[in-house]
């Protein structure tokens, strides 16, 4: 079963790929002159070079994206670090500073991955650091070796990608939309393992109030269950929890309403 941290992981990466491929598509037509600006949007744009203005254009949305999605891991990482089930070594791993730090400690503290997994993840996050501190910062040579190594395996299963070129293409400070598609392909197997792997779950007093908090949704819980009547704030809390944390199943949310208060008190 899908944690609520995967889902929301999942429901931001799926937007912003969505989203760059649509932008991709409008890009094409930018690019073959077929699309030109509307007179009533309002800017200014021209072009004397339609395919280098939509390439550039393309690279800039590919870069942006990568931000969204690095983000999208570390809200990830800070969910399971908020969920009680998880143990010491893994709250420790997510309390760790530095985000390759985070993603190779939870990788140390689960099994059963791909080896090429983690360099993957690790190479998105320095793109993306690239990309937004314009870092200088290089890739490490064991994971680049251990990419190499498995570049057969990884081409056969991501749309026949060629790593040395995506490996070439970020010494470069390029980058492609199969790169960024195949990164994210493997950034979210990585994962989807981890949290089949852990289990996080909100079903518990403490996970479900540090989620509140951490999303900002006390405000909105405490007039939930400062609704007069048992039967008014039971559908109050029903719609909250439907609303914000669709995981919870029915026999959860039955226990859940009986510690309503408990869940409000402040740690």
């Amino acid at each position: 079963m899908e944690s609520e941290g995967l889902k929301q992981f999942l429901k931001i990466v799926g937007d912003a790929v969505y989203n760059l491929n649509t932008i991709c598509v409008g890009l094409e037509g930018v690019s073959s002159g077929s699309i030109t600006k509307a007179e009533d949007l309002t800017i200014t744009w021209t072009t004397k070079d339609p395919k280098r203005t939509a390439m550039s254009a393309r690279r800039f949305a590919i870069r942006s994206s990568l931000v969204f999605v690095e983000e999208a891991l570390s809200d990830y990482i800070d969910f399971l670090s908020k969920c009680a089930n998880q143990t010491q070594k893994i709250k420790n791993a997510c309390d760790t500073e530095g985000a390759v730090e985070r993603v190779s400690k939870l990788s140390k503290n689960t099994g059963g991955q791909e080896e090429y997994w983690l360099p993957f993840v690790i190479l998105m996050i320095r793109w993306r650091n690239k990309v937004v501190h314009n870092s200088t910062t290089n890739f490490s040579p064991i994971h680049r070796k251990t990419i190499l190594n498995n570049s057969s395996l990884i081409k056969e299963r991501h749309a026949a990608i060629n790593v040395e070129e995506t490996l070439n293409n970020f010494d470069h400070k390029k980058i492609t939309l199969k790169d960024f598609s195949t990164m994210m392909a493997i950034t979210i197997r990585f994962i989807r393992h981890i949290d089949s792997e852990l289990k996080p779950t909100v079903a518990d007093v403490d996970s479900l109030r540090n989620q509140i908090i951490e999303r900002e949704l006390d405000g909105v819980y405490k007039r939930v269950i400062g609704v007069n009547g048992e039967k008014k704030q039971k559908s109050k809390f029903r719609a909250f929890i439907n609303s914000n944390f669709t995981s919870i199943g029915d026999a959860e949310f039955d226990e859940l309403f009986k510690v309503r208060y408990e869940i409000a008190r402040e740690n």
